[in-house]
């Protein structure tokens, strides 16, 4: 199916209140999509367990072994997280098994996706691409999520609004997750995050997960300032891009993740893009992989993220007026494929924000 705008989808814009017991922030949704819920964990469970034999040996049991659903294994799996930061998403995950009934390992290992395909190596499950510019002086971020580890992603994509009080950003999520890939804080900030090469960077399955640690952050609801400097805090599982912008016109930023160390990329030129490679930085840029080759098994593969980038950049040498033409800039066949399962595009400054989902 096509990319369809979220508002024209009917479904719901849920609330998660930050200032709730996190064992009850997540029920009214969760008992919601329940029958959702336990789909797409059914079908990121299966890729998982298919592709165990990718994962580092350290990390290949648990994979195994959450994948069966074992429930002892899930107590250990969250105490173990829960050792590395705090019990509050720990308790939401537990909080999300129990109202949509299903595996705690499961749910864990749903909401480590990323970091466990990073840690096997499996670039394209998450490919992303995102631009920045002004129109009218105001900063706006156009993103694509291109998430195919599985592909029923896209239909599973819900709005999150969290709140504190009147504060609120809103998360493009999906369900059972807990934390945050992209989002919107209206007069203040939009963050975006896309998938980074693992070689030049470090990993370790003792630093917060990547999602976990954007969603603490994105809770703070504080400045531009705050959200680039929040997310250079900690050390982090492993690697990734976040696109940030806030409302004046010098506010935007690629934050280069490395597990244990960061990187800015500040915008320099009209606009700023970010694929899935290293730009910018020569010491990292001589870890970006082959456009293509083939694998030991004669197995020939492509890497488009060059490419996406490239014609991007092309698109944006003449700038979008509008924020319709920021939208078309990015719906060209080079960079929106059937592997695009979410498409947005967020103005702080003035508050817009508009999503498209894959049905």
């Amino acid at each position: 199916m096509k990319l369809t705008p979220y508002e024209s989808t009917r479904l719901p814009i849920y609330d998660v209140d930050l200032e709730a017991p996190p064992e009850t922030r997540w029920k009214h949704l969760t008992q919601k999509e329940a029958k959702n819920i336990g789909r797409l964990l059914d079908d990121c469970v299966e890729l998982c367990v298919e592709q165990a034999d990718c994962y580092p040996a350290y990390i290949r049991p648990l994979v195994v072994a959450a994948g069966k659903g074992l429930a002892g294994l899930g107590g250990r799996l969250v105490d173990m997280i829960a050792a590395q930061f705090g019990e509050e998403y720990v308790t939401e995950i537990r909080s999300i098994a129990k109202h949509a009934d299903q595996p705690l390992s499961h749910v864990i290992l749903g909401n480590l996706t990323y970091d466990a395909c990073q840690m096997g190596g499996i670039y394209g499950a998450v490919g992303c691409s995102s631009y920045s510019c002004n129109i009218d002086g105001r900063p706006t971020l156009v993103r694509n999520m291109d998430w195919v580890w599985p592909r029923s992603t896209g239909r599973h994509t819900r709005l999150v609004r969290f709140h504190r009080g009147r504060e609120s950003y809103t998360s493009v999520s999906v369900l059972g997750c807990v934390g945050v890939v992209s989002a919107f804080c209206p007069g203040k900030w939009a963050v975006t995050m896309n998938q980074a090469p693992m070689e030049g960077a470090t990993s370790s399955y003792y630093q917060w997960p990547v999602l976990q640690r954007i969603r603490s952050v994105c809770d703070r609801l504080g400045s531009f300032k705050q959200v680039v400097a929040g997310l250079q805090e900690y050390e982090t599982m492993t690697s990734f891009f976040a696109h940030v912008v806030g409302t004046k016109p010098t506010q935007h930023t690629v934050i280069t993740g490395l597990g244990d160390e960061y990187r800015r990329r500040p915008l320099k030129e009209d606009f700023l893009v970010q694929t899935n490679h290293y730009i910018g930085q020569k010491d990292l840029e001589k870890h970006n992989g082959p456009a293509k080759w083939k694998d030991e098994d004669g197995q020939p593969w492509i890497c488009d993220s060059q490419y996406r980038a490239n014609s991007l950049a092309k698109k944006l040498e003449t700038l979008p007026m509008t924020l319709a033409e920021a939208h078309k800039k990015i719906c060209t066949s080079a960079v929106t494929t059937e592997d695009t399962m979410q498409q947005m595009v967020f103005q702080p400054a003035s508050g817009y924000s508009r999503v498209w989902v894959r049905g």
